[in-house]
């Protein structure tokens, strides 16, 4: 298993008109834990592009516990709780400065190249993740 923590403050414009953060940004965040996890290890995201790998969304979720507020102090923690193969599922926890569990998530992400079609993740890819396996 491979985790990565994300500290960050809501911004007004994440808030809804009832204060709380719109359900939308939780998404937008997971992305951002997504992509520090990757450079945590060693991968850039932006790197695999250049190659011609792309890692699209093949489904996602959230589980909304309680609500974050404009101006809160969050931590999240992104998990890769199981070795990449030909997808990959990142989970996330995202807390408030109590500790409360806020919400809960994950994504499934594949490979495809610039062609739209599904490929293997490239060798390096798992070999970086191995290590943590």
């Amino acid at each position: 298993m491979i985790q990565y923590e994300t500290r960050f403050n809501v911004r007004y414009a994440e808030t809804d008109q009832m204060k709380f953060v719109h359900h939308s940004n939780y998404i937008v965040w997971f992305e951002m834990g997504r992509i520090g996890l990757m450079d945590s290890a060693g991968i850039s995201y932006a790197g695999l592009e250049k190659q011609g790998y792309l890692m699209p969304v093949l489904e996602v979720g959230a589980r909304y516990l309680r609500p974050a507020r404009f101006g809160d102090e969050l931590t999240m923690k992104t998990i890769l709780p199981q070795a990449p193969g030909a997808k990959i599922k990142f989970e996330y926890q995202i807390f408030n400065a109590k500790e409360d569990l806020l919400c809960t998530g994950f994504s499934l992400h594949s490979f495809m190249n610039r062609n739209d079609r599904a490929i293997k993740p490239p060798k390096e890819f798992l070999l970086k993740f191995k290590e943590y396996f």
